[in-house]
């Protein structure tokens, strides 16, 4: 076990978060954590990472494995980007430094000292062996490319990076230290579904221990094989992923409800008995039953948890064409993001536009809306059509204003019913109170709902309108936006949201706008048709490159032997240099770490080769195979080296 948590709680004053906490995790098992808002994920997190914070209980980590943390929001980070990354593992870094200060030593050093240097020049090879520190570079490069950090970004200091961008960078940090154990606090909320992609296939490949808080359902299901859930206080767990968690969550609740019910009924029906008949001749068969009923082990009430409501207004009439993008460029001056759009989205229909992080989403829509000048084109809005925006970055939310005081003015409402409504959405009390400025992503997100209801707009236009919102309440908006009558345009990272949700799907990619006329099952398919279909023609036309080359070489290896055939005889080759024991020791661990560093490069490359996908340009393709010559080469060159010191050393 790399971990085990046994009865562990923790409180804050009177209020208990959660108690008698126990759970176990395997080495190489990657479980997911969920829970609605304020269920106390986070602070169990946090009891992880530090636990004398807990207020009993224990928590043990295996001795000796080294933990990853990746937690919501960010630290100050200095340098620039590749710098950090550099810095990411400490480890690798005094290692280096350390065999490097061997190697120095070496030099001076011979018979007994000589060979407790190179003792101790194994042992610190064995150990930056093992923590892979010859791929350590190629692993910065993986991880920063595939979490959207292109080479020109390695430059730019990190500290000038977007929150979201660093929380990224931060999560790229952790993955590349390749802990024993990793514990992620929602790191998919800055990703878009490339990236979020891109770290599933990363942490499915992970063998270590895996601990992750999500709200992302189809990021649940393709990395967890079991599922912790966090409710009233109590933990409970789940073999599976997020999917096979529904249907067994959905079973014991309605065992337990029904258990619950019958428990309830029995205990009514037995004290309305002992009303009838405790002073009566019954009297002891009365006190027997209060008896049983003072035994009797009681069920907790199961927890139901507060939803808020969301229920839009049927959309007015409009035209068909609620929507319209005819010959369409969108961008900022001189850059250029897409062009070419031309697509109408009608009355009713609910589309989802994809792409990645920088491609235009935002921009498209705030083009549409009339916020930004299209380059080229035009968007247009139907008639009698009415908007209904959800910013990312909620404009509409003054941050100076209370919650009662944004609704009453901007609404006319009285306070009461503004209290009314506000509680529909889980702000009770003196919530209403709060500055809006003080309020969580999530509760800010359910105040702009609430407004568009209010608007009763016949279309909506939704820029990531689930994101820090809990399961429980994505489900909510699922709903409301699944039974609207109206038109919906939607940007999401969500795949399990824009599948449930979306009718159709618009993808920005390489500055076009692709349509596909199907929800996100039907866009991954036509997705992997295309893919196929592009495979083929790459396969084709290696195959003819294959045997055009195969024709050139055959030419070549002719005139060369042609040419041979005239030539006069090759002097015969030089012998290899000769080393004094001296010299031989000093330089052969040098020739021992470049062959394993050639190696190690060659070996990664070959696992690149071994991918398919690598194999779709044909230039890439054959720039592999000459790169791999190389390493055969050198590789080669080495070893008559070490040889040739080898015998040195044994004179």
């Amino acid at each position: 076990m790399q971990l085990v948590v046994d009865k562990i709680a923790k409180a804050f004053g009177i209020h208990e978060i959660f108690k008698n906490v126990s759970f176990m995790i395997e080495q190489g098992e990657h479980v997911g954590l969920v829970g609605v808002n304020g269920s106390g994920k986070t602070t169990l997190l946090r009891c992880l990472l530090n636990p004398d914070w807990i207020d009993e209980g224990a928590i043990k980590f295996e001795p000796g494995i080294s933990v990853g943390y990746v937690q919501q929001g960010f630290t100050e980070i200095h340098g620039t980007i590749w710098e950090f990354m550099s810095e990411a593992c400490p480890e690798i870094t005094e290692l280096r430094k350390k065999l490097a200060e061997l190697e120095q030593a070496a030099n001076g050093l011979s018979g007994e000292a000589l060979d407790e240097c190179l003792d101790e020049y194994a042992r610190v090879t064995k150990r930056y062996e093992f923590i892979d520190g010859y791929n350590f570079e190629n692993r910065i490069k993986r991880v920063l490319i595939g979490l959207g950090y292109t080479e020109e970004w390695w430059s730019h200091e990190a500290n000038n990076l977007s929150g979201g961008q660093k929380t990224r960078l931060m999560l790229a940090a952790a993955l590349v230290r390749n802990p024993d154990f990793m514990i992620l606090d929602e790191p998919t909320n800055h990703l878009d579904i490339i990236m979020t992609q891109w770290l599933e296939k990363y942490l499915q490949e992970f063998k270590g221990g895996l601990l992750v808080v999500s709200h992302d359902r189809a990021f649940l299901d393709n990395v967890a094989v079991r599922i912790l859930e966090m409710e009233g206080g109590k933990l409970q767990s789940f073999k599976g992923n997020y999917s096979r968690y529904l249907e067994q969550k959905a079973i014991q609740t309605a065992t337990l409800e029904a258990a619950y019910n019958a428990q309830q009924d029995y205990i009514a029906r037995t004290e309305a008995y002992i009303r009838r008949f405790k002073a009566g001749i019954k009297s002891k068969m009365a006190r027997g039953r209060q008896s049983q009923l003072d035994r009797m082990e009681r069920m907790d009430a199961p927890v139901h948890n507060e939803e808020f409501q969301l229920r839009l207004p049927p959309a007015a009439e409009c035209a068909d064409r609620v929507l319209i993008m005819e010959d369409l460029t969108i961008g900022y001056g001189e850059k250029v993001l897409a062009k070419g759009i031309n697509l109408t989205l009608r009355r009713g229909e609910k589309a989802a536009l994809l792409g990645a992080n920088g491609t235009g989403k935002t921009t498209l829509l705030r083009t549409i809306l009339g916020e930004i000048q299209p380059l080229k084109g035009r968007a247009k809005i139907g008639n009698r059509v009415q908007i209904g925006y959800f910013s990312q970055s909620y404009e509409r939310l003054d941050p100076k204003q209370t919650l009662l005081e944004n609704f009453v003015i901007e609404y006319g409402f009285t306070e009461e019913h503004t209290r009314s409504m506000l509680g529909g959405m889980l702000f009770h009390g003196d919530d209403v109170f709060k500055k809006i400025g003080e309020l969580s992503g999530g509760q800010k997100a359910r105040l702009v709902l609430l407004k568009l209801v209010l608007d009763g707009a016949n279309c909506l236009v939704l820029d990531e309108p689930t994101n820090h919102l809990d399961i429980m309440a994505r489900e909510t908006v699922e709903a409301a936006l699944e039974a609207f009558d109206g038109t919906v345009l939607v940007v999401s990272h969500d795949r399990y949201f824009v599948n449930e949700v979306a009718d159709r799907i618009w993808e920005i990619e390489d500055g076009q706008v692709k349509d596909y006329k199907g929800n996100y099952d039907f866009y991954l398919e036509e997705k992997e048709k295309l893919a196929q279909a592009a495979a083929l023609a790459a396969a084709e036309a290696e195959k003819q490159r294959t045997y055009a080359e195969a024709k050139s070489r055959q030419q070549e290896a002719a005139a060369r032997a042609a040419s041979q055939a005239a030539a006069p005889a090759p002097k015969k080759a030089e012998k290899l240099k000769r080393y004094s024991p001296e010299e031989a020791a000093r330089l052969l661990p040098r020739v021992e770490l470049s062959i394993r560093e050639q190696e190690a490069m060659m070996g990664l490359l070959e696992k690149r080769m071994a991918d398919p996908a690598n194999h779709a340009d044909p230039a890439n393709s054959s720039a592999m195979a000459a790169e791999h010559d190389e390493y055969e080469t050198k590789i080669a060159e080495l070893m008559e080296k070490w040889e040739a010191l080898m015998e040195a050393l044994e004179e």
